[in-house]
């Protein structure tokens, strides 16, 4: 332990001392792994060293002699470029091109590893005979022939995402309705180029695995995990059996490069938020002014301008007329998750610019096991109003089970971590609790978070029609642009446009233009949008 540990403090030093030699991160590591095993050689020997400093860096210029002399004549170890490497059954150009990035990554490697690995997997030499021969126990030619199969790894899937072609997609725009597993949501899934690539190669046409590896430039041998990942996911459908099987996207991917209608797009939200801020807002507003209780909902101050963004929020999700059910087509995933995943694909040399109105869904939470005390149900939404931008992965149950426990228990009831949270989160400004909360009849809770305050909000004859229309206009527009095995999805995804969170910031842009609204201080911005529903105890 001493060793190692010895070791580790000359690590950093000896990759310095490599990299001011070579200039060359690649080769400035494999001069320091080279370094660092010749300095633990030299550690297990039983001499003392009194300048543990200058024994380092003897070695490192001997090292580094040694390195420049192998560079001038030849690298003494076996020639890698004459490896035999294996090959499958039904070997092509792919396979080469894997080959070649195989032999160079080991290369790559330092001359311990390189030899342990040539001896091993293409000289069939045992763990105990390389032991042996090279004067190593066998638990360090284990340890290296791990540590080389993980590098090896690692620089392969570096040259394959550099080997993509020339203008691979990428994900811009990735979200979930549902709820999500251990694993987390699409973006978690969707962590790197390949497999973003993969399912956008298959996403309007069922291609074979072939077919999708020269669709994006990388050879099958590569392709087939990521894929059987995704299918694992249901991400990607197996449409057969078949020796040479297809497979088929079932996410919803919208590509972002083609932006013919968008004008047309933005105008249709624009002149709807407007007639939203003009025809349906105002008489909610008055409403709630003459209510000398406004609604059930209170706040810090009773700041009734605070309130009416909540309420601007709770009347969007009115707007949703129309019979629809997006997750009836939410997939079960093997982490515990169940959602319907979409993206947004751009060229990953022109990123889009960030959406001025951007929004997330509806954060729904709730505690409920018939103790006033903790019974709690919250409803949150996101957007460019709102000072936060975790979303659902920020917005944790924990958080209203804290301020459920603020409000009935008093601080001295949480643990200081819990405090601090609230208060970071600016759900607590100076011991006072900020988010509007709504006080319900015990067996009133869970259905507040959707109906809540339907009774007391009317969407006008004129409003409805408008809805309708929008739907109308979204749902023709977009089955043209997504296969056919999508548009059921598209079908629901585009109904109750006005009423998703997208119409959001439109519309409170509208309201703060009209003078109907104020802006927000910077305490409420951290936490407007935000409503906690409390069991009433009485």
């Amino acid at each position: 332990m001493r060793l190692t540990l010895k070791i580790f403090e000359y690590r950093d030093k000896i990759f310095g001392f490599a990299l001011d030699k070579v200039k060359n991160i690649d080769q400035a590591q494999e001069l320091a792994s080279d370094i660092i095993y010749e300095v633990y050689r030299s550690f297990l020997k039983p001499v003392d060293i009194a300048n543990i400093d200058g024994y380092v860096y003897r070695i490192s210029r001997n090292v580094w002699a040694k390195y420049v002399h192998n560079l001038e004549t030849g690298r003494q170890f076996e020639d890698i470029s004459t490896m035999e490497i294996a090959a499958s059954e039904q070997s092509d150009d792919d396979d080469e091109r894997i080959k070649q990035i195989l032999r160079r990554e080991i290369g790559y490697l330092s001359r311990r590893q390189r030899v342990i690995i040539y001896m091993f997997y293409y000289d069939k030499i045992s763990v105990n005979e390389i032991a042996k021969r090279l004067e190593i126990s066998a638990g360090t030619v284990k340890w290296h022939l791990s540590d080389a199969r993980e590098k090896l790894r690692e620089g392969i899937d570096m040259n394959i995402e550099k080997d993509l072609q020339i203008n691979p997609i990428y994900f811009a725009e990735v979200g979930h309705s549902g709820y999500t597993g251990s694993k987390g949501d699409t973006s978690d899934i969707f962590d790197s180029s390949i497999r973003m690539n993969i399912a956008w190669a298959c996403y309007h046409e069922p291609r074979t695995l072939v077919e999708i590896s020269r669709e994006i430039g990388v050879p099958s041998v590569y392709v087939a995990d990521q894929l059987q990942a995704l299918a694992d996911f249901g991400f990607i459908d197996k449409l057969d059996n078949s020796r040479d099987p297809k497979y088929r996207t079932n996410m919803l991917i919208s590509d972002l490069r083609d932006t013919d209608g968008d004008e047309e797009r933005d105008r249709i939200l624009d002149e709807a938020a407007a007639a939203i801020a003009e025809k349906y807002i105002p008489k909610i507003f008055s409403d709630l002014e003459k209510s000398e209780d406004h609604w059930g909902m209170s706040c810090d101050g009773d700041d009734i301008n605070f309130i009416k963004y909540t309420l601007v929020m709770l009347a969007i999700r009115k707007l949703r007329i129309s019979s629809s059910d997006v997750n009836r087509y939410a997939v079960e995933r093997p982490d515990g998750g169940c959602f319907v995943a979409y993206a947004g694909v751009a060229d990953d040399s022109r990123r889009p610019a960030p959406d001025k109105y951007w929004s997330c869904g509806d954060m729904t939470r709730d505690c409920i096991n018939g103790d006033p005390l903790s019974d709690n149900a919250a409803l949150s939404v996101d957007c460019c109003y709102a000072d936060r931008e975790g979303r659902w992965r920020d917005n944790l149950d924990t958080d209203w089970d804290w301020l459920t426990k603020f409000i009935k228990r008093g601080k001295d009831s949480l643990a200081p971590e819990e405090y601090k949270r609230l208060v970071d989160k600016g759900y607590v400004y100076e011991d006072r609790v900020q988010p509007v909360i709504v006080k319900v009849p015990c067996d009133k809770l869970n259905s507040a978070l959707y109906s809540y305050p339907d009774d007391k909000m009317t969407v006008p004859d004129e409003i409805k029609m408008l809805c309708r229309n929008v739907d109308k206009q979204f749902i023709d527009f977009n089955l043209k642009k997504h296969p056919r095995h999508m548009h059921g999805l598209v079908r629901e995804f585009y109904t109750n446009i006005l009423g998703a969170m997208i119409m959001l910031p439109r519309v409170i842009e509208k309201l703060l233009e009209n003078g109907q609204l104020m802006p927000l201080t910077d305490i409420q911005k951290k936490n407007v949008f935000s409503v906690l529903f409390l069991a009433n105890e009485e």
